[in-house]
């Protein structure tokens, strides 16, 4: 019976902390929806600072009944961006989000979102986000996203 106690808290403090806290889970939200607040704002510098180096954006969209999928690095997907020569605000409220951490440095949220602008829901999908842990700091490697018009 002893073993098997000492064996129980073995695993138990073993277990705390291999799983992540709920703290860090917060954390990781954290960084995406301010990642999303910097976007809505359309501050790009602010966008870019939130990816990682070599960061991908994946766009799987549906228009018109028909699906289109794109790729784009970071770089190349903030440039698109800044192109854009009358930006509308808005803003991206995430729900139903779940958040996975793997050995304090992968992160993956998962989160239903709808677009809203003055109030209106203009689309709606789901969030994808692979985030990584660089210099201490949560940092977005991976944005994927479906877009589908709104209800």
């Amino acid at each position: 019976m002893k073993k098997m106690l000492v064996a129980c808290s073995l695993f138990v403090a073993f277990a705390t902390t291999a799983f992540a806290q709920p703290a860090d889970k917060k954390a990781v939200q954290e960084v995406v929806e301010r990642f999303l607040l910097h976007l809505g704002d359309h501050e790009f510098d602010k966008v870019a600072a939130d990816l990682a180096p070599k960061a991908l954006v994946i766009v799987v969209r549906q228009r018109d009944r028909e699906w289109s999928n794109s790729f784009q690095t970071g770089d190349e997907w903030i440039a698109a961006l800044k192109k854009n020569p009358n930006p509308t605000t808005f803003r991206e409220p995430i729900t139903n989000v779940a958040v996975t951490i793997d050995s304090d440095h992968l992160a993956y949220l998962r989160a239903d979102f709808e677009i809203m602008r003055d109030g209106k829901a203009q689309s709606h999908g789901v969030d994808q986000f692979t985030l990584v842990r660089e210099g201490g700091a949560w940092q977005i490697a991976v944005g994927a996203y479906t877009s589908l018009p709104s209800r």
